[in-house]
Order: structure tokens, then C-alpha cells, then sequence
């Protein structure tokens, strides 16, 4: 993947995930997408989230800057960290490289996906199955037509 030196990040709003998914910063994002990105993706989803929603119109920022910011070196070339990193957000359709060169990133997250909670260990499964019941209870009930 190639990135510009400057990046211009927006959010990217999915009518499908957002109703159903989960705050970029939220403690899901942590305890479940975390074993299955990496710590590295997690942090720079975060702040990649933070700083599109602060600009709407889409907040610009060196590669470098935000590269040093979440302790990845300042390399910027094809296999450096940090393109590893967006890399991998793309990858797991967490944010995408849009035609006119912006990086739009999920606000919301989908929840895992079964091929993905089956990297879990079990114990991570369990507390993500506890969750989900739990997000499903505290759900309105759906009213009559």
C-alpha cells in the first residue's frame, strides 16, 4: 500500500454498520477487535476516529506525525509500521483508502464476525458471548407494525 506523506482522514458512515456496531473508543473495540488486529491498529483506529470526527471535513496530518505519535518510528515507506498498520484497518474493512486518495475510517465497528471469534481464546469468547446477551437485553423491544 502506498500513502501520501499527508494523509487526509475522514469518517467513513456505513448505513448497515453503524445502527449495530460499536464506538471506535469503546471498551468492545478493546477487549475483542484488539487480539484480532493488534495493538498497533487498535490505537491508530482510535485516533484516526478522533481526529476525523473533530474535522468533519476531514482532518489532515503528516504520515510521520501520526506514525511517532503511536511510538511506530518515523519510517513511512511500503513496509513501515505505520503502513502495516493502516494496512491492516483496511484489510479488516475498518477503514478504506477512497478514490480521491482520503482515508475514511469506521466511527462505529461491526461486531466480530464468527471466523473472527474463532481466533479468541476461549475464555474471550465466553466474556464476548456475555456481551453480546447483554447488549440484546438492554435492547428495546421491537414494537408492533
Amino acid at each position: 500500500m502506498d500513502l501520501p506523506a499527508t494523509i487526509t482522514v475522514t469518517i467513513w458512515h456505513d448505513p448497515v454498520v453503524d445502527p449495530i456496531g460499536y464506538p471506535a473508543a469503546s471498551g468492545y473495540v478493546e477487549a475483542f477487535w484488539l487480539p484480532i488486529i493488534g495493538p498497533s491498529a487498535t490505537w491508530a483506529l482510535r485516533r484516526l476516529t478522533g481526529m476525523a470526527t473533530a474535522c468533519p471535513d476531514g482532518a489532515r496530518l503528516p504520515l510521520t506525525e501520526l506514525a511517532l505519535s503511536l511510538g511506530l518510528g518515523a519510517g513511512t515507506g511500503r513496509n513501515a509500521p505505520i503502513v502495516r498498520t493502516i494496512s491492516r484497518l483496511v484489510t479488516f474493512g475498518l477503514a478504506r483508502l477512497n478514490p480521491d486518495g482520503t482515508l475514511a475510517v469506521r466511527a462505529r465497528v461491526a461486531p466480530l464476525t464468527n471466523r473472527h471469534l474463532l481466533r479468541l481464546p476461549p475464555t474471550l469468547r465466553a466474556a464476548h458471548d456475555k456481551a453480546i446477551a447483554a447488549r440484546a437485553a438492554a435492547a428495546p423491544a421491537p414494537q408492533p407494525a
